[in-house]
Parts: C-alpha cells; sequence; structure tokens
C-alpha cells in the first residue's frame, strides 16, 4: 500500500510500526503551542488516533471551540502534519456517539503496542466521579496500636508472607 502525499510505502493496519505512530503523536503538541498563541489559552481537547485502510494514522479531535478549517489546516501544515480535510460542529450532546465510533474494542486494540490510542487535555474529565459518603483522614499511628483500640471489632486480620500483620477489617456497626 501507498501513502498517496508522500509516495511511501505503508503496512497495513495491525502491522503499523510504533515509529511512525509515536512520529505522529508528536505533531499534536506544536500545533496546541499555536492555538495557545492564537487564542491565549490551551484549548481542551480529546484526541483520538485511528488507522485509515491503508494503514495510515489520523486523528480526530474535539476541540472546546470553533476554529476556521483554513487556519487549522495552514497551522497544521506548518508542522509538518499534512492536510486537514474534514472540520465540523459535533453538538455538546452528540460527543459520546461521536466518540464511541473510534473506542471500539477492536479500534483500541488494533493500535501497535504502547501506543495512546486516547489523549486529553489536563482539563478534560471524561468520566466525573460521584461524590463520596466516605471520608479518609490519614493517620500516623502503627498499625499494631489501631488493631488494639479496635480489637474487639475485628472481622479478620491479614499477615504477609513474614507473619507481619499487614490490614485488618472491622465490622461497619464499629464505626
Amino acid at each position: 500500500m501507498t501513502n498517496h502525499s508522500t509516495g511511501d510505502s505503508v503496512p497495513a493496519v495491525g502491522a503499523v510500526p510504533f515509529d511512525l505512530v509515536a512520529h505522529c503523536n508528536l505533531k499534536p503538541a506544536p500545533h496546541l503551542v499555536y492555538l495557545k498563541r492564537k487564542y491565549g489559552v490551551s484549548p481542551k481537547y480529546i484526541r483520538v488516533l485511528e488507522f485509515q485502510q491503508n494503514g495510515n494514522p489520523h486523528f480526530h479531535i474535539l476541540i472546546d471551540r470553533y476554529i476556521p478549517q483554513s487556519w487549522l489546516s495552514a497551522a497544521w501544515s506548518n508542522i509538518g502534519g499534512g492536510r486537514i480535510v474534514d472540520v465540523r460542529y459535533v453538538d455538546l450532546h452528540n460527543i459520546s456517539r461521536y466518540l464511541s465510533k473510534y473506542l471500539t474494542k477492536q479500534l483500541l486494540l488494533s493500535a501497535p503496542n504502547r501506543s495512546r490510542r486516547v489523549t486529553t487535555s489536563r482539563g478534560i474529565v471524561l468520566l466525573a466521579k460521584p461524590p463520596s459518603e466516605t471520608s479518609w483522614t490519614l493517620i500516623r499511628v502503627p498499625i499494631w496500636q489501631l488493631l488494639r483500640v479496635y480489637l474487639e471489632f475485628v472481622r479478620s486480620i491479614r499477615l504477609d508472607k513474614e507473619q507481619i500483620l499487614e490490614s485488618f477489617t472491622i465490622s461497619e456497626r464499629s464505626i
């Protein structure tokens, strides 16, 4: 198979060398610098690496704002990223539907080892954690001392290989 933009031979999907994927993954960083300079803040984004039938890697990138296709193409081309063909608006309510097409198990497993298929900016929270009813407090007390305090409520004790106390559980009613 051939990369039509360079004329180079390209392996089939599943046989894509990690070097090619690593090279492609280096391209978005300078592009994000371009975007930060233009808008004054780093954009929030979700980026998914996908492979075409001919084995060429390409990205699907969701960004938190509209950016004209002509500007994106010029900036991407300036860093050697090739040509941007398609820019479209994705409604906030349809983001999960859009991304789910590219996050199937088959597509995730088709990437070479050690390659990251999904990358997000630091401000993106893909799965918000629900508030917890449990609170934790770090205390600096030897575990043996805690065991003595809660001994009457202990349900189980776990020892390590050297028979040293590793952990214990207490009944919920004792809390």
